[in-house]
Parts: C-alpha cells; sequence; structure tokens
C-alpha cells in the first residue's frame, strides 16, 4: 500500500501519517515524501516493495504484484522493486510498457524533481491523489488520505452523480470531495519545481489489425495463451480459486490442475433462492479435478454482510450477488490459501455480458430518427408490465429492452447499466443534493472513455474497448475486498498478451446472433474442460433474488429499511423522502423492480456512515 505526498505537504512533521504510521518505512528526497504501510497481505509482503538509487537518490515504491515481461526473470531473485526502478531509470516510462501483471508504482525521479503516480494496463491495483495549492497527496486507500486531515472533506459532486447513475462510479472520481483515481494505463506527472501535476495515458488497448478468421488457429491459440497465463500466477502453494461453475473459472481451475498436482482449494457459494442456484455445476467439476472444495450458503442472513462490505469499500459500488458473494468466499478462504485465482476478465474479451447483446439487437432501433417523445412513450408502454418474482420472465425483458429516456447514445452498453438520468434528479434530491450535482455530467466519462480507440468499426469493439476502463472498475473493487482476508487476488483474463490477442478476434466471431456467445472458447476448451461445464447452456452469473428479498419482511428488508427510513432519510439530507417512500411502495407491490434503487440508496448510507460520519469501521484484518 502506498501513501506520500509532495511539496510542503510532505514537511509537515506534525501529521500522523508523515512520522511513518503503523511502522511504516518513510522515503524522503528533495521536498518528496512516501510512506510504505504494512497493511498487506502475505503473498504480497514477501515483495521487495521500495528501492532506492543511492546514486542519484531516486527511488521506487510499488503495491500490487507487477511480472516482468521483457526477460525470463524469476521472482524468487527478489529485489523486484530494485529492478523496476533501474528499468526506469534507464528508460523512463517507456519501460512500463515491459511491465504485466497487477500493480501500481510511485517512482521519485531525483535528477528531474519528478514524482510520477502509475497505475496498471487495466486499472487492477487502486491508486488515488488529490491535489492542494501546496502539494499532491496519494495513496492506495482513500481513508489513508482522510486520516492526513488534509482533504477538503465532504461529497464529490461527480462522483455522486455517477454513483446515482450506475451504481458504481465508472470514471476516475471518486465520492471524496477532490480526491480523484489514476487512469487505467495512465500515470500522473508532479513537477516538484512548479508543482504542477499532469495526467496522460501510458497504454491503449489496440483493436486494429484483426487476427485471420481461422477458427482453429484461434481456438487454438486463445487456449494457449490463457494456459500461459495461469502459468505465469502460479507462484506459491497452496492455490486457492474462487470456482462459479462458468467457463472462465472452470477452465482457470482446469489449467491449474494439469500444472499443479499437490492441493487446490476451491470456493464457492450456493444461493438460497429457488432457481438462482448453480454451485451443483462447481462442485461437480471439483470432484472431477480433486479439488478441495468449499460451498458456502448465501441465503438472506448473508447478504447482510453489506455493512462490513460498505465498510471495506474505498468507493462504494453494488451488487448483492458479487459484492457479498466475494465477502463471504474470501471469509471462507481466510487463513486457507494466500491467493485466490477468478475468472473476471471473460466477459470483455468474449463479449458475453447481455448489454452487448442488447446493443446489438437495438442498432437498427438507434439508426431510425425516432423523436424523443416516441421514445419516451414505447418505454412507458413498456413499464405498464408489472414485475415478476422470476430471473428470466417476458415481462422483466420487455421492460428493459429499450433504454431509459434522456441517456445518450453515445454510452453505448451503459444505457442498461444506467438507474437514473439527470433529467430524474429533481425529483428525487434535495435541494442541497442537486446543488452538488448541478453541472455534472456522469456520462462523460463513459464517453471519453471511447476516445483513443483503435479498431473497426464493427458494432462492438468500441464497447469492449471502453469496458477495459470503465466496468473493469467495478469487478477490481470487488476484488480488493479480498484483501481484508489476507488474500491476493489473480487474473489471468487480464494478461496482457491474452487480452490483446483477444481484441484482435474478429467481432463476429466473439458475438454471433445475439445470445450465442463464447462458441470459440468451447471449442477451445473442447476435450479439455470437462463436458459438464463446456456443454452447459444456462450460466446465471452471481445471482441471488434481491428483489425478491425486498418484497419480504425478512432480515435484508429490514436493514434496507432502517438505513432508508424517514428519519434517516432526513438527516442525511441527500434524498427526499416521499421519493424514497414512493420507489419503496412501488417495489413492494410489484409495479417495478426498485431493487438496485433502493440497494445503492441503502448502501450509499451505510458507506457515508462509516467513511464521513465516523462510526465504527472494520479491523485492518479479518481473522479466519
Amino acid at each position: 500500500m502506498l501513501l506520500g505526498a509532495t511539496g510542503a505537504l510532505s514537511r509537515r512533521q506534525d501529521q500522523k501519517w508523515s512520522a511513518g504510521p503503523d511502522g511504516a518505512r518513510l522515503l524522503q528526497a528533495d521536498g518528496a515524501a512516501l510512506a510504505v504501510l504494512p497493511w498487506q497481505v502475505q503473498a504480497l509482503d514477501a515483495l521487495d516493495r521500495v528501492a532506492k538509487d543511492a546514486a542519484s537518490g531516486s527511488w521506487l515504491a510499488l503495491s500490487g504484484r507487477p511480472i516482468l515481461t521483457s526477460a525470463r526473470e524469476d521472482e524468487a531473485a527478489g529485489d523486484l522493486a530494485g529492478r523496476v526502478l533501474a528499468r526506469l531509470k534507464e528508460r523512463g516510462t517507456a519501460a512500463l510498457n515491459e511491465l504485466d501483471g497487477v500493480f501500481a508504482l510511485a517512482w521519485y525521479d531525483a535528477p528531474a524533481r519528478r514524482l510520477v503516480l502509475v497505475r496498471d494496463r487495466f486499472g487492477s491495483e487502486p491508486l488515488f491523489w488529490a491535489e492542494r495549492p501546496d502539494g499532491v497527496l496519494f495513496a492506495s486507500r482513500i481513508r489513508d488520505l482522510r486520516a492526513t486531515g488534509l482533504l477538503a472533506g465532504g461529497l464529490d459532486g461527480l462522483g455522486l452523480a455517477e454513483f446515482l447513475t450506475y451504481c458504481y462510479v465508472p470514471g476516475t472520481a471518486t465520492l471524496d470531495k477532490g480526491v480523484r483515481r489514476v487512469a487505467p494505463g495512465s500515470h500522473v506527472t508532479i513537477e516538484l519545481a512548479s508543482g504542477k501535476a499532469t495526467e496522460q495515458a501510458w497504454y491503449r488497448l489496440s483493436f486494429a489489425d484483426p487476427v485471420a478468421p481461422d477458427e482453429a488457429e484461434i481456438a487454438r491459440n486463445f487456449r494457449e495463451l490463457l494456459e500461459a497465463a495461469v502459468v505465469r500466477r502460479m507462484t506459491t502453494t497452496p492455490v486457492g480459486i474462487m470456482l462459479s461453475g462458468g467457463m472462465d473459472s472452470s477452465s482457470t481451475v482446469t489449467f491449474l490442475r494439469r500444472h499443479e498436482p499437490g492441493t487446490i482449494r476451491s470456493f464457492a457459494f450456493s444461493c438460497a433462492g429457488a432457481g438462482f442456484d448453480e454451485s451443483h455445476y462447481a462442485a461437480q467439476l471439483a470432484k472431477e479435478l480433486g479439488t478441495e472444495h468449499e460451498t458456502v450458503r448465501y441465503g438472506e442472513a448473508e447478504a447482510l454482510s453489506v455493512a462490513d462490505v460498505s465498510a471495506a469499500s474505498e468507493v462504494p459500488f453494488t451488487d448483492v450477488g458479487i459484492n457479498e458473494g466475494s465477502w463471504i468466499v474470501a471469509r471462507a478462504a481466510s487463513g486457507k490459501v494466500p491467493f485466490l485465482f477468478t475468472g473476471d476478465g471473460g466477459d470483455e474479451l468474449w463479449a458475453s455480458h447481455p448489454v452487448y447483446a442488447a446493443q446489438k439487437l437495438l442498432a437498427p432501433y438507434d439508426s431510425l430518427p425516432v423523436p424523443q417523445f416516441v421514445h419516451k412513450a414505447l418505454t412507458g408502454a413498456f413499464n405498464l408490465f408489472s414485475d415478476s418474482d422470476q430471473k428470466r420472465d417476458l415481462k422483466v425483458k420487455l421492460k428493459r429492452i429499450l433504454p431509459a429516456a434522456g441517456l445518450p447514445k453515445a454510452i453505448g452498453p451503459f444505457r442498461w447499466r444506467a438507474y437514473y438520468a439527470p433529467d430524474d434528479f429533481p425529483a428525487l434530491l434535495t435541494p442541497s443534493a442537486q446543488g452538488l450535482v448541478r453541472g455534472q455530467d456522469p456520462f462523460a466519462s463513459v464517453v471519453a472513455s471511447y476516445q483513443g480507440y483503435d479498431g473497426p468499426d464493427d458494432g462492438l469493439s468500441p464497447h469492449l474497448y471502453s469496458d477495459y476502463t470503465t466496468t473493469s472498475t467495478y469487478y477490481f473493487s470487488r476484488l480488493m475486498l479480498l484483501r481484508h482476508f489476507g488474500i491476493e487476488y489473480r487474473l489471468p483474463f487480464y494478461d496482457r498478451a491474452l487480452v490483446e490477442y483477444g481484441a484482435r478476434i474478429p467481432a463476429r466471431l466473439k458475438l454471433e446472433g445475439i445470445e450465442r456467445t463464447k462458441r470459440l472458447f468451447r471449442q477451445a476448451m473442447e476435450g479439455v474442460l470437462p463436458d459438464i461445464i463446456n456443454h452447459r447452456k444456462d450460466k446465471l452469473g452471481h445471482s441471488v433474488p434481491m428483489k425478491n428479498w425486498l418484497r419480504e419482511t425478512g432480515p435484508l428488508w429490514q436493514w434496507v429499511s432502517g438505513q432508508l427510513s424517514p428519519d434517516a432519510v432526513r438527516r442525511r439530507g441527500l434524498f427526499q423522502p416521499a421519493a424514497v417512500q414512493r420507489l419503496i411502495d412501488e417495489h413492494r407491490a410489484k409495479r417495478h423492480n426498485h431493487s438496485h434503487r433502493l440497494w445503492a440508496m441503502a448502501v450509499l448510507e451505510a458507506w457515508l456512515r462509516v467513511h464521513h460520519d465516523g462510526e465504527a469501521s472494520l479491523p485492518e484484518r479479518q481473522a479466519a
């Protein structure tokens, strides 16, 4: 973990952080300071995190696990930070192209009096920064920036607008005023002489130069690249994996077993909701591969871990299946494995998320000059259908088939990820909250994520390019929850060589028709992945019946109703109590599915109570 500052800020020795909190090592050089905190997982702690060049006074500190790709260097040789520093000293930021994996870097170039903050290609390792008149603050966690007492304090208007729109923050904003994320594949350069900070991309994924559409060759190359990506991330034992029973994690564990004859521990959750559980697939695969498998029950009571998840999150984000599911699985794995492999990234590589199919299906409609009032009439007509308790009900699909009015075409598939448009804010927010979001554009970061796209205009690839720096942020945020249990994460589907090859696979071979996805993936794994997975047709994802739970009177509804009681809503002063009550009434009467909106508001309240009100939070580490 990184924590530091530049300029006059670094010389404030009365500040708790500046003294090297909790026994941290502190580097100072020419008006810049950086502390590396000991809050790490065991597998990461074994790495060399800090290096200093005595001759020049330059230094480097890192978090995550960078992989050196330009040479076959053995990580066990040690001094990883020193080797990275040497490359930066020799070749400058061009040396970043020789790194793969999960990492964030703070590099002080003493001769140039320059501090460079770097985030990996896809943004899998967090890095936050905040500008002040007297310097720049930066850290791996926002809570450490708050602890300095040097932040402006309060909610950030852009972050709030994005959170309300999407139920998470896809851009570089946060919910802390003035705090930003270093963008994926970018670096922030601070010139100490002038105090000027600039941000620019050092990496852009290219979709140009598609590979020849030889399906057998594509399948073979993909399989070999995925296997190599898995092997590159196998370091210590025992090996662990979050196993859902889908193609991505199942292929990963199959390759793990091919190269690891010893103990592999697999973990899955079993959803208690009827029609939502697919854990039996993971259990069958685990039995066939001989892993030590553990299935964790996930019912309504387990979803109450939302309070702990909110406290552990630097920026709130909401998906009761993915977030709370990851939390309870990580809790079960705590003390048993040093790291967990995951299948995150497969949807982006193969365009298998339903929003891509929706975008393709609606492309002819988008090309028509449909007046806004006609679009509103059509969406209004579909909204007359009542909601259903079933996940895959025709009425549910019809209500979501057209994007809501007020969402620009320029945000592409994000129209199906959005729950509000700015025109909805006046009816939802109090006057003071409207003042916070006034003038803030929640679509700007998504539109900007298309900039720099290099590839064919095939109706799909530009959206995948965008998602590698926006939607992926969501999945990385939930994986950071693992570190609260002393567990690192491994992401073979975000391997550079694999992603860059996947980007060049023709779009028509990824999403065929509307619902046919991963056909070539299945072809690649035929005879490698057991048929119980490779031939299944009913992938559900991390689904739980949240909307049904919020229509009952059980413990989860009691928690949500407490967070959103009229008194709680009035005290917070963000939402109009009548608007919240309307959402509750419509949801519980099954007129509409407002579960995501209600859940997001409840999570936001829980997050604010810990991070902005100072209520009791989690300890730094959770015991097994």
